[in-house]
């Protein structure tokens, strides 16, 4: 695969109402009757923020009182304001006082909130009924997820969402073609549907047209399209209901699926991956997609996976707070100091005391133990964040960052929570997703206004 054939894969898999929207925001009127105006005058300043997540080209955070804000593309709605003008400053979701959690659509178009009560409220695109509400008509503001009253986490997939509920067990609605809704159809559902046979989820990984659950045994169920083996379990088919992965029993964690590969954690410190394999992203010596999960070649000591959001990559981090890195490789995403793929993993250059790792548009970023930052793979937005708008086959420094928590990631950007509560983001900003006040990419750090 070229490296704009892989640049082309891309997962669309990381706020104050003006008064021109407020009439029709109050009695929740749908995108064809919101306002289009711009939200610039009456934004402020972003509050103290807890949480992060993306969905295309927009960012939403959840602040410390239960509001939230958001910023970036708008074109359906995804900033929850009542209006379908785009933002390049925080503007807030209308009518969330509540919020724990948000969560993205990958496909770029809507977002889910959980809510302290144990509902949701999601907004935005909802051609195939990812809003939940019973209707396959956008909104511009929050509406209520129907028959969803005991969630405790909500997970964005391709045009549709998961919930888990209090009982471990999974509600998922909208996109179902390709059997992703895991009740026994191929259909979309605009209200939550049941997932079959799942009683214990602990957490949810999606990609495209696929979901896989990690259960409290340590066993891993996946549905919806197998066509690259992305089930695991031993079929190149869908299933409209979960199947077992073969031979996983002892997983820990997930990697996100990306371009139809998945890995997980064992306790063993090892690492499984199964589904598509052309770039060498199942890091077993080979570029055949397996529907049963392989062996990550000379992996035993890791701590946590992560996937390049495009699907091409993985990289694991280390007990000894090393990274290695498999998969395609044509920006520089494996940060050994080539562009060539490799199928089995390879130490990234210069990192010694990593502790989180996070996978963006064809490249990585590392978090430091000392709070910094460093990132490498591509770089044409900007998005390595050292003051150049080119990539890097090692990683480099992200200017000004020194108080890190955690990253999030779109495609060709990313934004740092830190420990200040304050957001800064860095690369492609067009569509205002860096929430600087401007709809411009930057090649470092801006703080989100």
């Amino acid at each position: 695969m070229t490296a704009s054939q892989k640049r082309g894969n891309v997962r669309f898999a990381r706020w104050i109402l003006i008064p021109l929207a407020a009439a029709a925001a109050l009695s929740g009127v749908p995108f064809a009757g919101a306002a289009n105006a711009s939200v610039r005058a009456n934004a402020g300043s972003l509050g103290t923020v807890v949480s992060l997540a993306s969905s295309g080209s927009s960012v939403c955070a959840v602040l410390s009182s239960g509001k939230m804000e958001c910023w970036g593309s708008n074109g359906n709605g995804q900033l929850g304001n009542g209006t379908t003008a785009g933002s390049d400053i925080p503007v807030a979701v209308h009518g969330i006082t509540n919020a724990k959690a948000v969560s993205g659509d990958v496909n770029g178009q809507s977002f889910c909130a959980l809510l302290s009560t144990g509902q949701l409220k999601c907004w935005g695109y909802n051609g195939y009924g990812e809003l939940g509400n019973g209707t396959t008509t956008s909104f511009t503001v929050p509406v209520v997820v129907k028959k969803i009253s005991t969630a405790t986490a909500v997970f964005g997939g391709g045009n549709g969402f998961c919930a888990r509920l209090s009982s471990k067990h999974l509600d998922c609605w909208g996109y179902g073609g390709s059997g992703q809704l895991g009740n026994g159809a191929f259909n979309n559902s605009d209200v939550p549907v049941s997932v079959r046979s799942i009683t214990t989820a602990v957490t949810v990984v999606s990609g495209s047209n696929s979901f896989c659950a990690l259960l409290s045994t340590g066993r891993v169920n996946c549905w919806g399209s197998g066509s690259s083996g992305q089930l695991g379990n031993g079929s190149f088919n869908g299933s409209d209901v979960p199947v077992r992965v073969t031979g996983i029993t002892t997983a820990k964690a997930l990697a996100d699926m990306g371009h139809s590969s998945v890995c997980a954690l064992l306790t063993s410190s090892r690492v499984d991956c199964w589904g598509y394999n052309g770039d060498g992203e199942l890091g077993n010596g080979a570029t055949a997609s397996s529907d049963v999960p392989v062996g990550v070649l000379g992996i035993s000591n890791a701590k946590a996976v992560s996937a390049d959001v495009n699907g091409g990559s993985f990289c694991v981090l280390l007990t000894t707070d090393h990274l290695k890195c498999w998969g395609y490789n044509g920006f520089g995403e494996l940060g050994n100091g080539t562009t060539t793929n490799f199928t089995v993993p390879v130490s990234v250059k210069n990192i010694t005391t990593a502790t989180a790792v996070f996978g963006g548009g064809n490249g990585f970023c590392a978090l430091l133990s000392t709070k910094h930052l460093s990132c490498w793979g591509a770089g044409g937005s900007g998005q390595l964040g050292n003051g150049a708008f080119s990539s890097s086959d090692v990683p480099v420094a992200v200017r000004s960052i020194s108080t890190a928590v955690t990253v999030m990631t779109g495609n060709d950007w990313f934004c740092a929570l830190l420990s200040t509560s304050h957001v800064s983001c860095w690369g492609a900003g067009g569509s205002g997703q860096l929430g600087d006040g401007s709809f411009n990419s930057s090649d470092v750090p801006v703080p989100v206004r």
